[in-house]
């Protein structure tokens, strides 16, 4: 169960994130924190749009799911809609943290519920739970935690928790999508990603490879405080590592390319 530590981390994490106008979900640094919460063995993003996959992603990065992750990716990608999860979601209209597990029998037809079951066992992973933020037929968003082991009853109340304010954080991340103009690029890359004028400062000198004790130095600020940008403008740009940030930097023109 989630200690007081970990409580105080999502409240200031989803603070941090609705007081930020993001333009796009940082579903690497939600997914790696779900991963953690939930002791998972790993935890997929799958947006889809309009009965096709757009997006399956699973992190940790270094997580191979015992060899098949490419398998696994491209299995979701084209038959992800005979998941049992999928099949009672489109089946029932409800929107809500469910586990393979407790799934109704009723709602699942049992070859394809068996043929999951050995794909589960197969990746590590064989007790499967959804957050869904959106469920249409036009599109469904949900992230996915897998691992061997049921999620408990304490485990669902918190997944149905985090799952509210997930929501509410993918609600307004498409309001403020769709209220401004279209492309980060379109208004500045800074402004969309909402970095104040230190962070980008932090962010340059992150990006020329310096640690945060140099730049601590170069800044002539404490390393406690350089670390504190660091925190900020990971969740701003959605990434969980130094690596990542330079890297999704460079993506939307933050850093040069070169």
């Amino acid at each position: 169960m989630l200690d007081r530590r970990g409580e105080r981390e999502w409240l200031e994490l989803f603070a941090e994130l609705m007081t930020t106008p993001l333009v796009r979900l940082p579903t690497e640094l939600l997914a790696l924190r779900l991963q953690k919460t939930f002791e998972s063995t790993a935890c997929s993003y799958n947006d889809v749009v309009n009965g096709e996959h757009r997006t399956v992603e699973f992190w940790p990065d270094h997580e191979q799911l015992r060899g098949h992750r490419h398998e696994i990716t491209e299995l979701v990608r084209t038959r992800g809609h005979q998941h049992p999860l999928a099949r009672f979601y489109l089946a029932t209209g409800r929107r809500v943290p469910m586990q393979v597990a407790d799934t109704p029998v009723e709602r699942v037809a049992p070859a394809a519920a068996r043929a999951w079951d050995e794909i589960g066992i197969a990746i590590g992973c064989p007790d499967q739970l959804a957050l869904p933020l959106r469920l249409h037929s036009g599109g469904t968003r949900a992230f996915v935690l897998g691992r061997p082991g049921r999620y408990n009853l304490a485990d669902i109340e918190l997944a149905t928790t985090l799952w509210r304010l997930l929501t509410a954080l993918d609600r307004q991340v498409a309001a403020l999508r769709s209220a401004a103009v279209p492309s980060v690029a379109d208004y500045g890359a800074r402004d969309a990603a909402g970095l104040t004028p230190r962070e980008t400062a932090v962010l340059a000198l992150l990006g020329d490879g310096l640690t945060a004790k140099a730049i601590a130095s170069r800044l002539t600020v404490s390393e406690r405080t350089v670390h504190k940008h660091l925190e900020r403008i990971y969740v701003k740009l959605g990434v969980a590592d130094r690596l990542a940030a330079v890297l999704r930097a460079k993506e939307w023109g933050l850093l040069s390319a070169d």
